[in-house]
């Protein structure tokens, strides 16, 4: 009989205590925690300025532009983006609109994480560092090598 009870109270304890280490139900993405995107920054990366816009969300997306021109003050390029639950997609254009992806494809960055203030995604990250501040980080490859660009960027307007 002790040898049963023995039993039943360690079953008993262990079903208690795996209720404490259940992972707990990842939080729903919801696109308007990110309003703080939306307006006008303006940054640094790549050695120029950066100009990036994003709008309102509508039905779970919200769409950014942006434009990159360099230390000599020509544009560079263009993308559209993309935001959602699913993570970042966007297209490349050169200063005469020609695309730099193929008509159906894009680069996308897949969502990892989130919270209040940051997007992760699969090599870019968005982060508030204040209402009126944000980094973005990009992992790419330079030369073969590992790089992360950083664009610092502050807001210019809504």
């Amino acid at each position: 009989m002790k040898t049963l009870l023995l039993i039943f109270a360690l079953a008993l304890s262990t079903l208690s205590f795996s209720n404490i280490s259940e992972p707990v139900a990842n939080p729903i993405f919801d696109i308007n925690d990110y309003t703080w995107l939306v307006g006008s920054w303006e940054g640094d990366g790549f050695g120029g300025i950066s100009h990036e816009t994003w709008e309102k969300p509508i039905h779970g997306t919200m769409m950014g532009m942006y434009r990159h021109i360099n230390a000599e003050g020509e544009l560079v390029f263009y993308e559209f983006l993309l935001l959602d639950e699913t993570g970042l997609r966007l297209k490349h254009f050169n200063p005469d609109l020609t695309g730099w992806e193929e008509k159906d494809d894009m680069t996308t960055f897949e969502m990892i994480s989130f919270s209040k203030d940051k997007i992760e995604l699969k090599g870019l990250t968005f982060e508030r560092t204040s209402d009126t501040e944000m980094v973005i980080s990009l992992k790419m490859s330079q030369g073969g090598e590992p790089h992360t660009e950083i664009f610092n960027m502050k807001r210019t307007g809504l």
